[in-house]
């Protein structure tokens, strides 16, 4: 059983990881944006290929995003009836939750920078 600190604290963490998500999301809907002005401001073929990339990305991105922030909230909800109805190995589960959230922020962060690279460089020249 859990003690009343611990569960707060493991709620505490859940809400910055909903903020997290949230985050993410604006940084995806502006690199989308972005990408979209780029395109905009140029038109070489021979980019389409990455720019066909950066949507895909940011369409399955937000998706992935969208089941995290599924599955964080389906883990809030066993946290908060964690004491009236005790969840065995609740803190294996919100570990293993920890975990997907520190996965995506690389995953985010690899495809953040592979995006600036492209727009900050001469791809449309």
């Amino acid at each position: 059983m859990h003690t009343i600190e611990q569960l707060q604290d493991m709620l505490a963490e859940h809400k910055e990881w909903q903020a997290k998500i949230n985050f993410y999301r604006s940084e995806i809907e502006r690199m989308k944006e972005t990408l979209s002005k780029t395109l905009q401001d140029e038109s070489n073929q021979y980019n389409m290929p990455h720019v066909e990339h950066f949507q895909n990305q940011f369409i399955l991105q937000k998706d992935v995003l969208d089941i995290m922030r599924h599955d964080f909230k389906q883990h809030e909800n066993k946290i908060e009836a964690h004491s009236s109805k005790p969840v065995l190995n609740l803190a294996g589960m919100h570990q293993n939750e920890r975990e997907k959230l520190i996965s995506y922020e690389k995953i985010f962060k690899d495809l953040r920078e592979e995006f600036q690279s492209f727009i900050h460089k001469d791809a449309f020249s």
